[in-house]
């Protein structure tokens, strides 16, 4: 199926390099989360560092993006690589001397991903210039699927090695973002420098989106939804460490356990969304993401009562969870696409991702807060409310039916309305 684009050596090279890339920052993922627990005892911590992980998305991202299009993208993607290579080089050094403190931990997860998202945007602009347009869309697929098989071998392995030893964890996320430079220096493709000239601003491109938020309704209905979604979503992320370790009662092994059961079930959702996305409506995907996150919550809350029985409920209310938000993510990546007029894709792109994630780190700050005065439990069963919440008040709005829509007659249908107004 792949064997047409795995010709090309570029790829080939790209390819491996994401992979490399996608297992150290899974082995990662699992040493960083809980190395901050552990060494602070702080659910805020916890929290405030998983705030610090998502601003960068949020702010630097979309102002990252114009400028990595003007530059060539191979350097700027190695560069980047080595950078955070470097990082993770001081930040062993420093747990390897005993000299981290607190607001390390916040320092350098924000250091890292302000990297990612300078390296983001650029290898984004890659794929297109490796490959021909019908091979696009074969050669993402291959890059997304690779990726999270990978990030599913990392995260059972990260569990083990944590508990094994954090040095060497730390080690060969280290050796991974030096891997993957090399490989992206080895590629022979050079490529074209666009000139400012050749591009609308990013202040440009952003009004273009403020456009579509203030004209199609859908489009609106989309991206409130994905900030509902994300934010809700977030408190799990903020509390996964010491709910783990204080409600739970487990250790980087279970983390691990948690991590795998949720890539496993993502995984599945993707691969077979086009065959989930027959058999249910748009509306029930958008709306089902929501019912699960509260009923997760609820059953997280409810499951260390079980005894070793725990470790299966969890597991498995962990996979249908994650299947559960798959679909809802991939319905979000799909209806995007399907709403917003070709012409102002780019334009109303920048919107959509700065603002969908813009909220998980506000929730993660308050939730830092929160814990604080309350339990784990009670901070869970808060994000549960708000789930039915949102899913009540979304059930009853008539704009979910248009998403079952043809597009163009929806849009259209929208857009009167708005000019009846």
């Amino acid at each position: 199926m792949y064997r047409d684009i795995l010709k090309n050596a570029d790829y080939r090279k790209l390819l491996f390099a994401d992979v490399i890339n996608e297992f150290g920052d899974s082995i990662d993922g699992i040493a960083f989360t809980w190395l901050t627990y552990q060494f602070s005892g702080s659910a805020s911590l916890s929290a405030l560092v998983l705030a610090a992980n998502r601003l960068p998305t949020v702010i630097f991202q979309p102002l990252f993006s114009p400028i990595t299009d003007r530059l060539p993208k191979r350097p700027v993607m190695a560069i980047c690589d080595f950078i955070r290579a470097a990082l993770v080089g001081i930040f062993l050094l420093l747990f390897l001397t005993d000299s981290l403190q607190a607001w390390m931990f916040l320092a350098f997860s924000f250091a890292m991903n302000t990297v990612e998202s300078f390296r983001i945007p650029a290898g984004a602009g890659m794929l297109p210039q490796l490959l021909s347009k019908e091979k696009y869309e074969k050669a993402s697929s291959l890059i997304r699927s690779a990726c999270m098989a990978m990030d599913l071998a990392g995260t059972a392995l990260g569990g083990v090695i944590v508990a094994f030893s954090m040095e060497i964890a730390f080690a060969i996320d280290l050796c991974t973002f030096v891997l993957s430079g090399l490989l992206i220096l080895a590629m022979q493709f050079r490529g074209a420098v666009h000139s400012p000239n050749e591009q609308k601003g990013y202040f440009a491109e952003l009004k273009g989106g403020f456009l579509y938020l203030a004209k199609n309704r859908l489009f609106l209905l989309i991206v409130t939804g994905a900030v509902l979604f994300n934010s809700i979503g977030a408190i799990m992320g903020s509390v996964m460490a010491p709910y783990i370790s204080d409600v739970f009662h487990g250790g980087s092994e279970t983390l691990s356990f948690f991590s795998i059961c949720n890539t496993v079930g993502l995984l599945l959702a993707f691969t077979f969304y086009p065959k989930i996305s027959e058999k249910f409506s748009y509306r029930v995907q958008f709306l089902s993401g929501y019912a699960a996150v509260a009923v997760a919550y609820t059953g997280l809350v409810l499951i260390p009562a079980l005894g070793w029985l725990r470790f299966p409920a969890a597991g498995i209310l962990m996979f249908g969870w994650a299947i559960i938000n798959g679909v809802t993510s991939s319905f979000f990546s799909v209806k995007f696409v399907q709403i917003v007029e070709p012409d102002y894709l780019g334009q109303a792109a920048a919107v959509f991702n700065s603002t969908g994630s813009c909220f998980a780190p506000l929730t993660a700050a308050a939730v830092a807060g929160v814990v604080a005065f309350l339990p784990i439990e009670a901070v869970l069963l808060i994000g549960a409310a708000a789930a039915a919440v949102v899913f009540v008040i979304l059930v009853r709005l008539k704009i979910c039916y248009a998403l079952n829509k043809e597009e163009k007659t929806a849009i259209m249908e929208e857009t009167e309305t708005i000019g009846a107004d």
